[in-house]
């Protein structure tokens, strides 16, 4: 049976309506789940929170629509005309800074976005864990982390999520500070006492810092600046800024005032996980997961010398004025001195043909072998000692000046992760991978106490030895 003509007609058109809906629903991009990963994983660490860059936020949907500083961040329709497409493209594009560029396709996939509508089917949501801090453990969180405060009276730790402010004595209550770091991975109370800093953070996520009253106990500050975990670190000699390891392979300098900004010194190529500063202020010393030991001027993030690449990776670093000190998992700790490590001290050829020569065994000033792999290092606070500790049962003290041991204390535990000496290096406090504070009295190693920071269940209440 024939459809007289203007049925057919109709039916034609229904039939290319089909035909076009289908094709515009193929092409239609969905922001939650094909959009919305692709700035998670690129775009949130800098631009979410109340302090986002440029005023730029991901993790709100009217912010998203309006833009940042520099104005809208796409023209639906338009994908020529946003912003965002202009600055992810190109072959020196400006964002992801500091990062590899986005995959063609990933940008194809934001074009197409923007030219169908742009549209944002679900408000933007952050879905990572929520920081959980128990007030009694199950299981005793390891200590990665010590410090002792400079009236030798407090000590800090680092105690999975949050930090503990403990007593020494054993007689007054544990202060603890919450964060909403999944891991903490260094404490350091301020040359003046004033402040505690604690810093960490969450893989992939952020990198932070918090700022707590000793005293008190409050929180006085906190900045979160890089996209991923921070290692440790230390406080200037001025006490107005604290240098930390970045996951990225930079160094961050954090003043304590929040309305100065952060500076980012790119070092490494893998992980910083220890940073020191000379006692004069004037430079920073690093280990690098990367294998390396470097130095670097704090003034102008120049780097100055890397002044050794190893076989394994470097784990910690301390430093004065005269020598840089590293160790790692090659179980070698090894002293660095400075000023001869910073001079081109040999050349090679003549006149103009003359380049410097670098040789680490003119700088190069070994400690004692370590019996296993080292993961902390201390120095007292005159800097006349220096502690070491790892994966060896025991305390290794040594002198400054000639290197030679100055004492060894026997661990109750065969892993420490953390390691802390008082001012005159009469005091020494070791975090225990079984999540014991123990402290005991130099120079001839007699413990004095041993401290469990947190609550754990069916634990031993804290006791002297």
């Amino acid at each position: 049976m024939k459809l007289p003509r203007q049925l057919g007609i109709a039916a034609s058109f229904i039939a290319c309506g089909l035909v076009i809906s289908t094709a515009a629903a193929a092409d239609e991009v969905s922001f939650a789940h094909e959009v919305w990963p692709i700035f998670r994983q690129h775009c949130w660490s800098c631009h979410s929170g109340e302090k986002s860059e440029g005023g730029l936020r991901f993790d709100v949907k009217k912010h998203l629509q309006h833009g940042g500083e520099s104005g809208p961040l796409f023209v639906p329709g338009k994908p020529d005309e946003s912003l965002l497409i202009e600055q992810v493209s190109g072959a020196k594009p400006a964002m992801p800074p500091k990062q590899p560029p986005l995959a063609l396709e990933k940008i194809e996939l934001l074009r197409r976005w923007i030219a169908t509508g742009a549209k944002i089917d679900s408000v933007p949501v952050d879905r990572s864990a929520t920081v959980v801090i128990p007030k009694v453990y199950e299981y005793a969180p390891a200590i990665t982390s010590v410090a002792i405060h400079p009236d030798g009276k407090l000590a800090a730790c680092a105690c999975r999520s949050e930090a503990v402010i403990v007593a020494l004595d054993g007689e007054e209550k544990s202060l603890r500070l919450p964060t909403a770091c999944d891991l903490v991975t260094h404490v350091e109370f301020s040359p003046d006492g004033k402040l505690l800093a604690v810093a960490g953070g969450t893989p992939a996520m952020f990198g932070e810092v918090r700022f707590f009253d000793t005293a008190k106990g409050k929180l006085v500050g906190k900045r979160r600046v890089s996209g991923d975990t921070l290692f440790r670190g230390n406080f200037a000699p001025d006490g107005k800024s604290i240098a930390l390891g970045g996951a990225d392979g930079a160094v961050y300098v954090v003043p304590v005032d929040t309305k100065r900004p952060v500076q980012r010194i790119e070092l490494h190529s893998d992980w910083v996980v220890d940073v020191c500063w000379t006692a004069d202020g004037s430079k920073l010393v690093t280990a690098g997961r990367d294998k390396t030991t470097k130095v670097a001027d704090v003034k102008t993030g120049q780097l100055l010398r890397t002044l050794d690449a190893l076989f394994e990776r470097v784990n910690a670093v301390v430093a004065d004025d005269e020598l840089a000190i590293s160790a790692g998992l090659t179980r070698a700790v090894t002293g660095y001195e400075l000023d001869v490590a910073l001079q081109n001290v040999e050349v090679s050829g003549a006149g103009n043909g003359a380049k410097p020569v670098s040789r680490v065994a003119q700088y190069l000033r070994a400690f004692p072998v370590q019996p296993g792999e080292v993961l902390d290092l201390a120095l007292s606070g005159d800097r006349r000692l220096v502690a070491v500790v790892g994966r060896f049962g025991e305390t290794h003290i040594y002198l400054l000046a000639d290197r030679k041991p100055a004492g060894t204390v026997s661990l109750g535990t065969p892993t420490a992760y953390a390691v802390a000496l008082n001012g005159d290096g009469t005091q020494l406090v070791v975090g225990c991978k079984s999540g014991r504070l123990d402290v005991y009295q130099l120079p001839d190693g007699k413990p004095l106490r041993s401290i469990e920071p947190v609550p754990v269940k069916n634990a031993p209440a804290s006791a002297s030895h």
